[in-house]
């Protein structure tokens, strides 16, 4: 029987075939595993980012009511008046224009009465975003007159 040294290597190259096979599917796996962690962190920041704008809108409405509520001149004041659940039409018309994509769903107004001082609940409700990525927070303030 006759032997040499390429009957010796017979099937080398099926194994370094399937070396190469494996890598090409370890990284493609490795690139799609990286491709959904990116896109979830751009999402998270989205969120953020709406979520920080929608606090800040709802804290706009919020001021805006106070200012009702306590109008300039004699702080010991109040306008109860203006303590009650605005309408849209209302909240468009008082509001300024925010950043585009944010909107003021809700301002509630709630007095009571404490100790013979008049106190103030508001709520105010905004949203942020469009789509799938749309952010709401509420906000609460509670308001006293002075005596």
């Amino acid at each position: 029987m006759y032997c040499n040294s390429y009957t010796k290597q017979r099937g080398s190259g099926l194994m370094i075939v399937l070396f190469v096979i494996v890598v090409i599917v370890v990284m493609g796996l490795m690139a799609i595993a990286m491709t959904k962690i990116g896109a979830s962190s751009q999402t998270m920041t989205t969120k953020e980012v709406l979520g920080t704008r929608a606090w800040f809108t709802a804290n706009s409405g919020n001021e805006v009511v106070l200012t009702k509520l306590f109008p300039l001149g004699d702080p010991r004041v109040s306008n109860a008046a203006a303590c009650k659940l605005y309408s849209q039409t209302e909240i468009r018309t008082m509001m300024p224009i925010f950043q585009q994509g944010c909107k003021i769903t809700n301002i509630n107004c709630v007095p009571a009465m404490i100790n013979n001082t008049n106190e103030y609940k508001l709520t105010t409700t905004a949203t942020c975003g469009s789509g799938k990525v749309t952010m709401t927070r509420t906000q609460e303030v509670w308001a006293k007159g002075l005596k």
